[in-house]
């Protein structure tokens, strides 16, 4: 009889110590948490994520770190975050590209097989190609004639394997035309590159021209998007041009895999109320791009499938 009063004393104990202890979400984060951004400062990555983690830390209630970790097409930032202890004090910010990097073999996994996604908190839809103000090609037809009459003659500025080589040669595929296409490396190192004449054309967003186009330096000769862009009505998009290519740069964060499902959760709620947020959805639209939400496995499906469309280009990336 004692020991069955034992017993039951023991378990009624359990039952009160399990209440009072607070889940995983509850606890986390006790301490900063940093997010690794694969590309230099000053880049749309960099600002995407600072805005984003401005609001999220008074959500979450500690600091949002920007750890810069550029190099091989966001390799060397996506591998740091693969091998980071999943405690939830280490996660990813980017972009479609990794997807380019895993088609090319500069990534090994896919998104969704090397970590857990929490959240997709911007979609870009300003993606474009820039020139310099003197260029003489306005919009997307006139860029393709021009291109067409010149074959491997107008220099196209993107990092291999990125996001913006995917849209050069897309366009290569549906035109019928030849960029000569250089590797110039990173968004800002692009912009300089174009500033200098030392290139033609380059691949970015338009949110990160913006300030050059004001001030008479660049212009938009071709929008990726599949309407025009409010503050920006001249823009033409290529396919009102009648080429249909539609990219849209979506942006997102993942925690390494094996991360407590709680935090994941946590940080999704927490995004959902950031993406509500007024003052943050002003910011984006000032920058051009769009304040989203997506839930966990939303916003995982919407990964795999973008990469499945990536995969009709897999030849043109490979050239295999």
């Amino acid at each position: 009889m004692k020991t069955l009063q034992t017993l039951l004393a023991t378990l009624a104990l359990a039952a009160i110590l399990c209440a009072e202890v607070p889940a995983a979400d509850s606890k986390w984060p006790e301490r900063a948490v940093e997010f690794v951004v694969p590309a230099n400062p000053g880049g749309d990555s960099d600002i995407n994520c600072r805005v984003f983690l401005k609001y999220m830390e008074k959500e979450l209630g500690q600091s949002m770190v920007v750890v810069n970790m550029a190099g091989a097409a966001g390799a060397v930032g996506m591998n740091n975050v693969i091998q980071a202890r999943p405690n939830g004090y280490r996660a990813l910010f980017y972009h479609s590209g990794a997807l380019i990097g895993k088609i090319m073999d500069f990534i090994d996994v896919t998104v969704t097989e090397g970590y857990s996604v929490a959240a997709m908190p911007v979609i870009d839809k300003s993606n474009c190609f820039a020139v310099r103000a003197n260029a003489p090609y306005n919009n997307p037809k006139e860029l393709v004639e021009y291109v067409r009459a010149n074959p491997g003659k107008v220099s196209f500025a993107t990092e291999s394997g990125s996001f913006t080589h995917l849209h050069v040669l897309a366009l290569e595929d549906a035109a019928g035309i030849k960029f000569n296409i250089a590797d110039a490396g990173t968004a800002s190192e692009k912009m300089t590159a174009l500033l200098g004449g030392r290139v033609d054309v380059i691949g970015t967003q338009y949110g990160l021209i913006k300030e050059y186009v004001k001030n008479g330096e660049f212009k938009c000769v071709g929008l990726l998007s599949d309407s025009r862009l409010e503050g920006a009505p001249d823009a033409q998009t290529f396919k009102e041009n009648g080429y249909n290519l539609v990219f849209d740069k979506f942006f997102y964060v993942a925690f390494p895999k094996k991360t407590d499902p709680a935090i994941i959760e946590k940080f999704n709620a927490a995004a959902k109320k950031v993406a509500e947020n007024p003052a943050y959805i002003a910011e984006c639209r000032n920058n051009f791009v769009n304040a989203n939400y997506f839930g966990v496995a939303e916003s995982a499906k919407y990964i795999d499938d973008q990469f499945d469309n990536y995969l009709k280009y897999e030849k043109a990336l490979t050239g295999e």
